[in-house]
């Protein structure tokens, strides 16, 4: 097989936007097939087939950090992640937050941009003639090492590349030397180049959000709509349960009915009736809570996928309360399309306030049970 046919673009975006940036191409293995020097202004060299292209951006703009992040979502862990960062840092402007691909535990690699430069750094890519499909911060490229083993650094110069356990930063040799203190250091040999392959698998792409790359929304609707409601299976076993209520919903209320009855029969005859009616209704109530939660997030997901462009931003659902959501979208239609959809499952939509952002709207939202 050619291996031209299975490359990967890298570019490799240098902090100063009047320097050149390095594009290479690389194979499957992350071995190294061409190199080019992209000076502004330049283009690109042209390829038989369009290959994916990775952005890999300067490290010192971009903030790491492993947070706790105890979500049924990754909606809903970007949106906690989103509302941390700013308090951590002193900052009230908005940052662009992205998370790990891990859906397993709540330890999550978080990355944290100023919206203005992800943007800027696309428009940079763009003025070569190339449309990033993933971005990654530089000093991802550097494998963590295990708890407990020196940090690895890698030295550019006039800056060093910092890896270590739960630490990931770039900064000037002096400015590093402070964060490392007496640390036990590993120096990594080579260029950001030697770890092409890590490149080609980002630990975090900040292409997420409003942010996504085009090619992975422009999939058919159909396909797009099955992987959504994949992940969201994935993400939490109760949206299966969801799944399954969305069909047999009248059945299961009458399931309930029959243990309210069962209940109440087995039930110490002992004590005051009220408190033991009323302690049954609370326990029937935990349950249904689970129950209620998965079928909403499952019909929302499943409404939002079918529109084209539209993404989940934010998701927030309390005990007791409606399922809360900030849905990002192109026009005012998205909206009615998705208040039919849901509709059609049971549910009504309740529309809140609207902002726009850059390619279309932010949408606050609300689901509650229909009529």
């Amino acid at each position: 097989m050619d291996a031209r046919r299975m490359s990967t673009r890298l570019l490799f975006l240098p902090a100063d936007p009047a320097a050149a940036a390095t594009l290479l191409e690389v194979d499957d293995s992350g071995r190294m097939l061409e190199r080019a020097v992209l000076r502004p202004g330049a283009v690109a060299p042209a390829m038989p087939a369009t290959p994916r292209t990775v952005l890999v951006v300067p490290g010192e703009a971009v903030r790491i950090d492993r947070l706790e992040l105890p979500a049924h979502s990754a909606a809903q862990a970007r949106a906690a992640a989103q509302a941390l960062l700013p308090e951590r840092l002193a900052r009230r402007d908005t940052l662009h937050v992205a998370l790990d691909g891990c859906g397993a535990g709540t330890l999550r690699t978080v990355a944290a941009v100023d919206p203005a430069l992800l943007r800027g750094w696309l428009e940079r890519a763009a003025a070569f003639c190339l449309v990033a499909d993933a971005a990654v911060p530089e000093q991802l490229l550097l494998p963590e090492p295990d708890e407990g083993t020196a940090v690895q650094v890698l030295d550019a110069g006039d800056r060093w590349l910092v890896r270590g356990d739960g630490l990931a930063f770039v900064a000037t040799p002096a400015l590093a030397e402070q964060v490392l203190g007496e640390r036990r250091r590993t120096p990594v040999e080579g260029g950001p180049e030697r770890f092409a392959a890590r490149a080609m698998r980002p630990e975090v792409d900040l292409l997420q959000g409003e942010f996504t790359a085009a090619s992975q929304r422009t999939r058919p609707a159909g396909r797009r709509r099955l992987t959504w409601l994949a992940a969201a299976l994935l993400a939490s076993p109760l949206l299966l349960v969801g799944a399954q209520a969305l069909r047999l919903d009248l059945a299961a209320r009458a399931l309930e009915s029959r243990a309210t009855t069962l209940a109440r029969e087995a039930l110490p005859v002992a004590g005051d009736s009220g408190d033991q009616a009323d302690a049954l209704a609370a326990s029937l109530q935990a349950a249904r809570e689970p129950r209620a939660f998965a079928a909403a997030t499952g019909s929302l997901f499943a409404a939002v996928a079918a529109r084209p462009g539209a993404h989940l931003v934010e998701l927030e659902y309390q005990r007791g309360d409606r399922l809360r959501a900030v849905v990002f979208h192109s026009g005012a239609d998205d909206i009615e399309a998705l208040r039919d959809a849901l509709a059609r499952d049971g549910w009504r939509l309740v529309e809140g306030s609207s902002s726009e952002t850059t390619g279309g709207l932010r949408t606050g939202l609300a689901l509650e049970p229909g009529a």
